[in-house]
């Protein structure tokens, strides 16, 4: 199966030392093998779950750096008995429910005493800080070969809710029984499963994995073709997968996956080690893999470490960039896009001399600030931006259709300790009628006049501008007459916003022609489509106008209207129209606001033929309006947008 090739970049080629300065603060010491830190998801939860390799899960607060003394969960005496942190056994891996602050679910990844690897569901007791350790309800028990090579992430899917579960290739060195190519093994591979079964395996293969039903390869297989991916984790804002996947002996690795791709993957393990050929034995040609987005040589490091992108709203100067570190050395990189569909490394400066703490995780708060854990130190740290700026970010896109309904809610990026300073500006009745002051407000609007929305986030001593928000509640067909003749020219029609498509009798391209439509009344449709940066939904809108074409052939059937030409329109200062009367008439041209008010008129005594006259609008405030042209029984109705 071929799969979609992304743009590979080496670190030994494109590795930049940024500028960039970050602080590692330590948060808490004292932790026994940390590999992983979480939280659950619940709004407004200070609590980091800390997860110790040799069995326990531990909450510290986010703030204070405060450790329980009583352990979340112990599993200790389930789970493989390790005495070194280089021991890749033990308690690795732990995903809350989406739904953990009602049912009090959450789940385990941990290599049992007997060597395999388990995913267990757990129960919350009566009391939030303690865990019941008799709830263990087991999903997958899965034979592992080596000791080595575990993966050990999951996560739940911010879209889907589906559980996804990081398997090692089985260990060894070279996956010497080829497991991740293996599409009837779990291992190398990331597993999707629906956990919502309430009876024994307590799981469903999701419908939507490349192998489900009577495709032959296990149902559970999202990916495969993985080493050992060791920290996954979902941008919260965007929803795209990122993977860190260390390397045999040479390379290191990242791996993304845009949320809008729905295919399965596979990476190329063993036949390539990131980029390079490995083990090419049985394999397809290089071009049926998917490359990683990044990649580095072990002169920097030995041991990948995945991260996250930064979305919290304290540190500015991290917001949007995908941070990992390595095993070994340390060094803390970010990723940010190339402008070509690529990505660039930079290698970030740390406040202190550069310290291997083995940094085995990184972690995410409920408000999107990040941690790491030192598996050998036993400690936690928080990561710190030395620039003082915070994040000011509108999360939805800086053009927005109010498509399904009116836009009334309106959210930044939130930051504890943070002030926000919100900004709504339109030629009508749009404004604010809550969440001044907050990261998320209300708006009144108004569907006939366009807004611009921005938020200045304060922290006290700095300031950040947001992107502005622009929201077009409407769409308009423009150019188009409501009478013709049977014989007049084709006429060119404009859409608002740009992009859209006409449809209608007559209808070729975004020209109606009378001669094709025919005499009669038809109905001609501007419709604008657009994902609004999401793949999987399109936001429509249109309008529709009633266009009617006459053979034109007695005296009283010509005396109207025809060939009307607006423009500019948009327009700014001046408005011109031309167009053709069929006899003498007294004529009045009246342009109307969206109450139906008089804004400008004027009197024309016109000879049959071709005419033109000028409104003067610089005056006139940004939106919606109507132009009116009415002689005896005609009248024509355009609709023109101002705009400065």
């Amino acid at each position: 199966m071929k799969k979609k090739i992304l743009l590979a970049l080496t670190c030994l080629s494109f590795l930049r030392i940024s500028s960039q300065v970050v602080q590692i603060n330590t948060l808490a010491s004292g932790f026994l093998y940390p590999v992983c830190i979480q939280n659950s998801g619940v709004s407004g939860d200070n609590r980091l779950f800390v997860v110790e390799k040799k069995g326990k899960i531990k909450i510290v607060d986010r703030a204070t750096g405060t450790i329980n003394s009583i352990p979340f969960l112990d599993i200790t005496n389930r789970v493989y008995p390790v005495s070194t942190t280089g021991d890749e056994r033990g308690l690795l891996g732990l995903a809350f429910h989406p739904d953990y602050s009602n049912n009090g679910y959450f789940y385990v990844n941990y290599v049992d005493t007997n060597g395999k690897t388990v995913i267990a569901r757990f129960q919350v007791s009566s009391v939030p800080d303690i865990a019941m350790a008799n709830s263990e309800q087991i999903l997958l028990n899965i034979f592992q070969p080596y000791s080595n090579h575990k993966g050990g992430n999951l996560m739940f899917g911010p879209r889907d809710g589906y559980l996804y579960i990081a398997l090692g290739d089985g260990g060894s060195g070279g996956d010497p029984q080829n497991r991740a190519q293996n599409i009837d093994s779990l291992l190398g591979k990331t597993l999707r499963i629906d956990v919502n079964n309430p009876n024994p395996p307590y799981y469903f293969s999701a419908p939507g994995n490349p192998f489900y039903g009577a495709t032959p390869g296990r149902d559970e297989i999202f990916d495969w073709g993985l080493r050992n991916h060791w920290r996954c984790s979902f941008d919260r804002l965007t929803h795209d997968i990122w993977m860190g996947d260390v390397g045999q002996n040479q390379y290191e690795e990242i791996n993304f996956r845009s949320h809008c791709d729905t295919l399965g993957h596979n990476y190329g393990w063993r036949c390539y080690e990131a980029t390079s050929t490995y083990n090419t034995s049985g394999c397809q040609p290089q071009s049926n893999y998917t490359p990683p987005v990044y990649e580095y040589g072990h002169s920097l490091g030995c041991s990948v470490t995945g991260g996250y992108v930064y979305r919290g709203g304290e540190e500015g100067g991290l917001f949007g960039k995908y941070l990992f570190t390595d095993y070994c050395q340390g060094r803390i990189w970010a990723l940010v896009p190339n402008g070509s569909g690529g990505w660039i490394g930079n290698q970030l400066v740390q406040s202190t001399s550069q310290i291997n703490y083995d940094f085995s995780s990184w972690g995410e708060d409920v408000y999107g600030e990040l941690y790491l854990a030192g598996v050998s130190s036993g400690k936690i740290f928080r990561l710190r931006d030395t620039a003082c700026a915070p994040v000011a970010y509108i999360h939805h896109p800086d053009t927005l259709y109010s498509c399904s309904g009116a836009v009334t809610h309106i959210e930044a990026t939130y930051g504890t300790g943070l002030n926000y300073n919100w900004s709504v500006s339109s030629s009508g009745n749009w404004s604010i009628t809550s969440g001044q002051g907050s990261s998320a407000i209300n708006i009144s609007n108004d569907q006939n006049s366009i807004a611009s929305i921005y938020v200045s986030v304060y922290n006290g001593t700095c300031a950040a501008v947001s992107n502005t928000v622009v929201v077009i509640p409407y769409a308009s067909l423009m150019g188009s007459d409501s009478a013709y003749c049977t014989f007049s020219s084709a006429d060119t029609l404009t859409g608002y916003p740009a992009g859209g498509s006409f449809s209608g009798p007559g209808i070729t391209g975004n020209v109606f022609d009378p001669a094709i439509a025919g005499a009669g009344t038809h109905t001609i449709t501007y419709t604008f489509s657009s994902n609004a940066g999401d793949c999987f939904s399109d936001c429509i809108l249109s309008q529709t106008k009633t266009v009617m074409v006459n053979q034109c052939t007695g005296l009283n059937e010509i005396k109207n209207i025809s060939l009307l030409k607006v423009y500019p329109n948009p327009a700014s200062s001046k408005l011109t129209i031309d167009f053709y009367i069929g006899g003498r008439s007294d004529l009045n041209i009246y342009l109307r606001d969206a109450l139906g008010r008089k804004v400008v008129e004027k009197a024309c005594k016109c000879d049959a033929g071709k005419q033109s006259a000028d409104l003067e609008v610089q005056g006139l405030s940004e939106g919606i309006y109507f132009l009116s042209l009415e002689a005896e029984q005609f009248q024509k109705v355009e609709k023109i947008i101002i705009r400065k």
